[in-house]
């Protein structure tokens, strides 16, 4: 079980930090050339390019799965992968951010406490999966630094 955020302004605070911190990325690697985005930097890993496809098809999910609250999320029902291209991946970003920012303004904070199936998981609330996005961003988005400064350190 996540921990339960339970604050919808917190949350957006984090929610506008992640925005900022995505949109200095994305100009970072819209510098990069097609082949430094495909570079995993260390073999066995993903690319930058790898590593933003999953956290916008990732952020979908985890929203998908608080609207089916609280329901199971049906396989049927999964957003389907973004395309591995810096546009579409850019795109996708901004969709799924936009669309849990507006559902977390269109919702009492008391949704954060609404029992939330989440992948086999069946003890969650709203608020523990968006804990869970939050985290998951975190950890995915320092690998991407990480990987920017090795990657843009090589180029000059």
């Amino acid at each position: 079980m996540f921990p339960t955020l339970e604050s919808k302004g917190d949350i957006l605070r984090i929610l506008e930090e992640i925005t900022r911190s995505r949109k200095t990325i994305l100009e970072v690697c819209g510098r990069l050339s097609t082949r430094q985005l495909h570079d995993p930097v260390y073999p066995g890993t993903w690319s930058v390019l790898q590593n933003l496809q999953h956290l916008a098809w990732y952020e979908a999910w985890m929203l998908a799965w608080i609207q089916k609250r609280p329901h199971a999320l049906p396989r049927a029902e999964w957003p389907p992968e973004v395309p591995l291209e810096l546009a579409a991946i850019r795109t996708a970003l901004d969709e799924a951010h936009a669309a849990v920012i507006a559902f977390l303004k269109r919702h009492p904070d008391a949704v954060l406490r609404e029992h939330c199936q989440y992948a086999g998981l069946t003890h969650e609330t709203v608020g523990g999966v968006l804990f869970h996005l939050i985290e998951h961003e975190f950890h995915h988005r320092a690998f991407v630094a990480h990987k920017l400064r090795v990657l843009t350190r090589q180029a000059g």
